[in-house]
């Protein structure tokens, strides 16, 4: 079931009311697992344990999603409400950690200079190859 709502929600491209819409479901399926979920042996518990990991993870990975926003990486990371690029705000990296509340913190964080280095006309080379996003609609 895990894996099913994170291909029903966190698929490319990405929506902002799909991916809140995940959290909602996750919050109720892990309130669900902690209160419902019984284990007989340790085959069970490993399975459990592995659906609450995949759990956190999709959670963190719509948290991180939502944050960032602006499209990168051709598919990846494409946002319907963001289509574009905004190298302004978003050339940095994003950092996204869990609270001590349980809940995803996120940060920013600068990229370091280059360590050779790259040509003007090489440093969007990446979005050259991919497919543009309206080929990747139809």
């Amino acid at each position: 079931m895990t894996r099913r709502l994170v291909n029903d929600y966190l698929q490319p491209p990405k929506v902002s009311a799909k991916m809140e819409l995940a959290q909602t479901r996750f919050a109720e399926t892990r309130e669900a697992m902690e209160t419902a979920m019984h284990v007989r042996d340790s085959h069970e518990l490993m399975r459990a344990l592995e659906a609450a990991s995949i759990m956190d993870c999709a959670d963190m990975a719509a948290a991180a999603s939502l944050y960032r926003t602006e499209s990168r990486w051709g598919l990846y990371h494409n946002r319907v409400e963001y289509p574009g690029k905004d190298n302004e705000n978003w050339f940095c990296h994003t950092i996204l950690t869990k609270g001590p509340d349980g809940v995803p913190a996120h940060r920013k964080q600068p990229v370091a200079p280059y360590v050779v280095d790259i040509a003007e006309d090489e440093k969007d080379a990446y979005d050259k190859q991919r497919v543009g996003a309206s080929v990747a609609a139809e």
